[in-house]
């Protein structure tokens, strides 16, 4: 399942962005960048699922030293991701998911449309698998969907079946997320929402 997924998402990377925004809006690319400024005097960031990497050069601009470790399950998003930014010593990029962490001192998280993609079941031993990967007084962003309207509902019943036939995802329905980083003592400093309230991007301080 894991190399039908990966093999998924790599036909989509060049056209990934293009879909999102077109199905989604624009709030899909602002929602992301809302809260970058809590990385200002941050020294290492662990982005996980970051796809094409086009919120890189706004990172590098806002924290020109932040160390950044980028993981994404995707060879063709990574590959796009380097692009983005050309040569930066300061980012190492990372095929695989949270399971290929490699070190346990970030003081700073992104997880973009990344917790959406595991079931209730499983979430919470994903997030505990992060959390042990960064120090004490770390940030972890994280900007995903919610489910809070009747359409909202709809959309993400076509989104999540979209995403099982073109990419084997077998997590079918949006799991609880905010419950997931409150349940491992995270706590909510911020929050804005995006695209009439179909995306929450929030700052939990850990």
């Amino acid at each position: 399942m894991k190399e039908r997924q990966v093999k998924g998402f790599d036909r989509l990377a060049p056209i990934y962005d293009s879909l999102a925004q077109l199905i989604i809006g624009k709030g899909i690319r602002k929602s992301q960048l809302h809260f970058l400024d809590y990385l200002k005097e941050k020294n290492k960031l662990l982005i996980l699922g970051g796809g094409t990497g086009w919120i890189l050069p706004y990172i590098i601009d806002i924290n020109p030293t932040l160390k950044i470790d980028y993981i994404e399950l995707s060879p063709k998003m990574i590959l796009k991701a380097e692009k983005s930014i050309r040569k930066n010593k300061n980012v190492r990029f990372i095929v695989g998911t949270e399971a290929n962490i490699i070190h346990n001192d970030y003081d700073s998280v992104l997880t973009n449309f990344y917790l959406d993609l595991f079931k209730d079941s499983k979430l919470n031993d994903v997030v505990s698998k992060i959390k042990a990967a960064f120090l004490v007084n770390t940030v972890w962003i994280t900007t995903d969907f919610v489910s809070e309207q009747s359409w909202h509902k709809v959309m993400l019943w076509i989104m999540y079946r979209f995403f099982n036939i073109t990419t084997g995802l077998n997590t079918l329905s949006l799991p609880k997320w905010e419950n997931s980083l409150i349940q491992a003592n995270g706590k909510l400093v911020a929050m804005k929402k995006y695209s009439r309230g179909f995306i929450k991007t929030a700052v939990y301080h850990f």
